[in-house]
């Protein structure tokens, strides 16, 4: 005997603290440290394409300020500075 009466549509509760880790914005962070530190090119360019990445797949409900512009700040600055620095013979 089947009651629809009684049927709950299945809703999924999952906190803030249950969410996996963002790992294309760690990734941008890494690689803009190590961009801006270690004056590797290749590195600042890959840390804003992880950042571009991770904002573009992050959702609404789990959208982080600071995270976003300390990500995109590393990847910026590692790419102004390798690129502004001067070059000595």
């Amino acid at each position: 005997v089947r009651r629809p009466d009684l049927v709950k549509p299945y809703s999924l509760n999952i906190s803030q603290e249950d969410l996996p880790p963002d790992y294309m914005a760690i990734l941008s962070l890494l690689f803009g440290l190590m961009g801006l530190l270690l004056k590797f090119k290749f590195m600042a360019w890959l840390a804003l394409f992880f950042c571009f990445g991770s904002v573009a797949n992050m959702k609404k409900s789990e959208t982080d300020f600071k995270q976003i512009l300390s990500s995109c700040m590393f990847a910026i600055m590692g790419l102004v500075m390798n690129y502004t620095r001067r070059e000595y013979p």
